[in-house]
């Protein structure tokens, strides 16, 4: 995104303020767009909206999420949809979101298409190296991080008690569960055969043929609205930690609740066990969130290995885009092994049982980790 932003998107912007509040929109000015300390896959940026209308100056601190026009995560990024999951979510009961001001698909006003939503007040917990080692957990007490705890998880068993039927049935695009479900393993697969572009990488290779032969095998019968980034590092705690946003909803779907549960363990896993970072107190481990979400929701988890190996496939294809990204900025050479030598593949090759492989040393500055 540039450092202004254009005149057209202020523009936009007044219309939708004026839409909002029924009241004439003047001298709308916009602070220069800056960048969170977090997401990474949609072009994201803060900004603070003042104006003056009847009943004096108005301040509204906003987020602006636009589709990335290079250097894309995903191979269709549709920020339009997301922004719609967004809004649905407004009005369902038990998920807190950030209000949507608006969504525009035309990508004339901001060289793409983009939506805009009121920047919400809080903490979100950092990732790298491990929340278990910066940023607010570690500053907790134990009893205060199992309020989080019990706040964020609270959080994923109110999504898939969403009646999506009425909210977001334009997430199944007219098939059934189960088609839908073999068209997210066909994205993945198609997905993942972008991202590689030909090379090898055993083992996600072998991940994504597993995932294909054993499709047959698993069914939904539950479906639920599917978050798709369940974590605490996608919600934003205010001071009384629980939790006052869930955020980025980029790869919500209709589909089985224990995909999302499946995200969850693998970055509680990916934060701890498999980063060699000790777990805080306070902050329960992979038993005892499996035992608390099918109490609290009523529900079973079923078919959680698979989906399990499902989202460590999906996050070991972001690395190798990610290690493409560092070639691309003269941060890697073009034979680095980050994209296949990290801490998810180690966690996929246990799981398939092979070989593990040691840590590319661009992974570990990719995680800001020193050895």
């Amino acid at each position: 995104m540039t450092p202004e932003f254009p005149s057209s998107f202020i523009a936009w912007l007044a219309e939708r303020l004026a839409e909002e509040s029924g009241a004439a929109v003047r001298e709308l000015r916009l602070s220069p767009p800056t960048r969170p300390g977090v997401g990474q896959s949609n072009d994201t940026v803060l900004t603070t909206a003042r104006w003056h209308d009847a009943d004096g100056e108005r301040t509204r601190p906003l987020v602006v999420r636009r589709q990335p026009v290079d250097r894309q995560i995903f191979l269709a990024a549709d920020v339009v949809r997301e922004g719609r999951v967004v809004v649905g979510l407004e009005h369902a009961s038990g998920v807190s979101v950030p209000h949507v001001l608006g969504i525009e698909p035309d990508p004339a006003v901001l060289g793409a298409p983009f939506f805009v939503m009121d920047r919400v007040d809080g903490h979100v917990p950092l990732a790298r190296p491990s929340i278990h080692l910066v940023g607010l957990l570690p500053e907790l007490t134990p009893a205060e991080r199992r309020t989080m705890w019990d706040a964020a998880l609270d959080v994923v068993v109110a999504v898939h008690a969403v009646d999506w039927r009425s909210t977001h049935d334009f997430l199944l695009a007219g098939d059934d569960v189960d088609a839908a479900l073999d068209r997210h393993v066909d994205r993945l697969v198609e997905w993942y055969r972008w991202t590689t572009k030909g090379r090898r990488f055993p083992i996600t290779d072998a991940g994504i043929d597993r995932l294909v032969a054993e499709r047959s095998d698993v069914r939904v019968d539950d479906p639920v609205l599917v978050w798709g980034d369940a974590r605490v590092g996608n919600m934003i705690f205010g001071a009384d930690h629980r939790v006052a946003a869930a955020i980025d909803w980029e790869v919500a779907a209709i589909g089985s609740r224990s995909l999302d549960v499946a995200h969850w363990l693998f970055f509680d896993e990916f934060a701890t066990t498999a980063s060699g970072v000790t777990r805080l107190e306070g902050w329960p481990d992979r038993a005892t969130t499996i035992v608390e979400y099918e109490r609290r929701s009523g529900r079973t988890l079923a078919h959680l290995d698979y989906f399990e190996l499902m989202d460590e496939v999906f996050m070991a294809t972001t690395l190798i885009r990610q290690a493409d990204f560092r070639v691309e900025r003269g941060e890697s050479s073009p034979d680095t092994r980050m994209g296949a030598d990290n801490a998810v593949t180690q966690m996929l090759a246990r799981r398939l049982g092979l070989p593990v492989p040691d840590l590319s040393p661009d992974y570990l500055a990719h995680r800001g980790i020193t050895r």
